[in-house]
């Protein structure tokens, strides 16, 4: 969301920068391009000075002209705000904190100004043609409220937000970045040198990269000494564990200590203080799951049952309940409420940089369209009357479907549902085998490159080169990282460097670990050779990464549990109601609009609640197609059981539907 407002902001910026600047050289006739493309360069610099304010050229940008006029609303911010600066450049935002405070101070002003007008607008209709008070004090209280938003907004959410972006991507990146500097640095490099190299792997290191990038830029371009780089780069991170790498690292070279040790020690104590966090996050998570599905069934069962008493049984009915207002809870806030979920459950769970997108082009792809298709085709036709020609045209479809309900008797009211969960069960079984190769096929290739790096070292060990002894591993079985190894092999023998296999190799292979490790396998050697105590503390770097995993994985399996739980309750709790109320309602008509709404939605929320376990046991959103269409299945069930809870229900209340 924040990367988004930026990016708004960015484009916003450069047009508007472009626009003045053709228009004033529209004006001039032309006299300078040059100068008239500055709009651009100036929004993008800013102009600051140690005094007063410099006023843009003829020809700046619109940051400039804003700093030049409104550099007064700037110091206003920065002086509600002193910690923009800091917040300005640990974003890595490309523009000056006193240029960017006066763009804030902009927004508000222009937003005062509109609000103004708005609650002007709104007393003269009050006063011309009755406006209701309630919604003038509506928009009198949104027009004081909503200045203040845009200004905490722009002046400090977004800096703030892109901050945490970057530093929760960075303490991603820093404990494999770590093991990266310690096997080169054991090699033989430079720590200078070596921490230049993570440039070279934009596609692994994303963000670390840039450090690097801007590592060499100071010392090359600006002729900074190395240590000074490094404390400025360190100075400008939004991440601690990052910081605190690059300050001991330049503490330890200054004192003339072991870099190698420390940075040994340093990964170790990383990728513990990794599995505390995992830990942590697990119980976290388990908190808010518990949270949420006490929210999801309380309240759903309670607007349920006195929703369908209000339709089913006139005499106690309570005014305010309506079909609308249902439909908007159960079709609209909760699947919003189950979004938030998975957000936060994203936010505190740990997960890899490289995001794996086939199972969703899947899904998007094929099973939304077709599970959309089938549900206008076999689910809407059913809420039209029967003489109606859309039902008539579709009803020989729909019928197909309900073979199964009508073979065991199940109610009509039921028929939405029991299509619903069924439609929605067929089309998510694609994406669901899909998902289960992919996800298949990454934890093969972890735990086959996990073992052929420590069998690497013990076949080291025997005096062989580190070419011939990958060579000689490709005979052996590493499950589904064997024919990887041996596209290696086949290379290598063939005299390919190292460095052009990797290159290859790391646009097939969709697991970051494994780019990661590989990466360091082919510097390791590329640098230093491929000494054996190198390759031991690589293949001791990638036990450690696979304790990681094994340690998130278990937390988070416990989890899996609660949604099922929670959905097939909520499903078997709202058909037993229904089928309860059916003996004891006053008309057939609304008893049969009451379950025709909640079913439905009833199985729309257990579909999320799918997503939800896929999400919190597995950290993606794609391993919950799999649990989604289990729970599409026990609501396909538990429809299709319904006569039995209508009979149980006959049974206990004495009634006769």
């Amino acid at each position: 969301m924040f990367r988004i407002l930026y990016l708004v902001y960015l484009s916003a910026g450069v047009v508007c920068g472009d626009l003045m600047g053709l228009f004033r050289l529209r004006r001039s006739g032309g006299r300078s391009s040059a100068a008239a493309s500055s709009g651009v360069a100036g929004g993008v610099s800013g102009v600051v000075s140690r005094g007063k304010p410099v006023k843009a050229g003829r020809y700046g940008g619109f940051r400039d002209f804003l700093y030049s006029r409104f550099w007064w609303l700037g110091k206003a911010v920065l002086s509600s705000y002193p910690t923009l600066v800091n917040d300005v450049r640990t974003a890595g935002m490309t523009v000056h904190p006193e240029v960017y405070a006066c763009i804030a101070g902009f927004a508000f002003f222009v937003t005062v100004l509109v609000c103004i007008g708005a609650m002007v607008f709104a007393a003269v209709m009050m006063a011309l043609v009755g406006l209701p008070l309630m919604v003038f004090i509506v928009v009198v209280a949104a027009g004081v409220i909503t200045p203040f938003v845009v200004l905490v907004l722009i002046g400090s959410g977004i800096p703030r937000g892109l901050a945490s972006s970057r530093r929760s991507g960075l303490d991603l990146e820093v404990p494999f970045a770590t093991a990266y500097l310690t096997v080169i640095a054991s090699s033989g490099m430079t720590p200078y040198a070596a921490f230049e190299r993570l440039r070279g792997a934009p596609d692994i290191f994303k963000r670390l990269a840039k450090y690097a990038s801007r590592f060499a830029v100071l010392v090359g371009g600006f002729g900074k000494d190395p240590l000074t780089a490094l404390d400025d780069i360190a100075s400008r991170c939004p991440s601690n564990m990052f910081r605190e790498l690059l300050f001991g690292y330049a503490a330890t070279i200054r004192a003339g200590g072991d870099v190698v040790d420390y940075l040994n020690k340093r990964a170790q104590t990383m990728f513990a203080e990794l599995i505390s966090r995992i830990k942590a996050a697990g119980e976290r998570l388990a908190s808010l799951l518990e949270s949420y599905l006490a929210i999801v069934l309380l309240v759903l069962l309670t607007l349920n049952a006195i929703y369908m008493v209000n339709l089913s049984i006139a005499e106690v009915s309570l005014p305010g309940l309506g079909g609308p207002s249902l439909f908007l809870f159960s079709f609209v806030l909760l699947p919003f409420l189950s979004g938030v979920m998975m957000y936060l459950a994203d936010a505190l769970q740990y997960k890899e940089p490289l995001a794996e997108w086939r199972p969703y082009i899947a899904f998007f792809g094929l099973t939304l369209p077709i599970a959309v298709f089938l549900t206008f085709l076999t689910v809407i036709p059913l809420y039209f009357p029967k003489i109606h020609p859309f039902y008539r045209a579709f009803s020989p479809i729909a019928n197909i479907f309900l073979a199964p309900a009508i073979a065991m008797g199940v109610d009509e009211a039921f028929y939405p549902a029991f299509n619903l969960a069924l439609v929605w069960l067929i089309a998510t079984i694609p994406s669901a085998i899909y998902e289960v190769r992919v996800s298949a096929e990454h934890k093969g290739v972890l735990e086959g490159v996990t073992m052929f790096l420590r069998d690497l070292v013990e076949i080291r060990k025997t005096g062989l080169s580190p070419e011939k002894s990958i060579i000689q591993l490709s005979s052996r079985n590493y499950g589904r990282f064997t024919k990887y190894l041996k596209q290696m092999s086949a290379q290598l023998a063939l005299g390919v460097a190292l460095g052009k296999i990797f290159q290859r190799l790391v646009k097939r292979i969709k697991t970051w670990r494994t780019r990661v490790f590989l990466f360091i396998l082919t510097d390791a050697i590329e640098v230093g050779g491929g000494t054996i105590e190198t390759l031991e503390s690589m293949a001791l770097f990638a036990e450690l990464a696979d304790t990681v995993e094994k340690e998130r994985r278990s937390s988070l399996k416990v989890l899996l549990v609660v949604p099922y739980i929670g959905a097939a309750m909520l499903i078997s709790a709202i058909t037993l109601l229904a089928a309860f109320m059916s003996g004891l309602a006053m008309g057939v008509a609304a008893y049969k609009e009451a379950v025709m709404m909640i079913l439905p939605a009833t199985v729309f929320n257990c579909y999320f609640m799918g997503l939800i376990a896929g999400k919190v046991s597995a950290g993606t959103v794609a391993a919950g197609f799999k649990h989604a269409a289990m729970l599409m299945l026990v609501c396909f069930l538990v429809l299709l059981a319904s006569p039995l809870f209508k009979a149980m229900a006959v049974s206990i209340s004495g009634v006769t539907p």
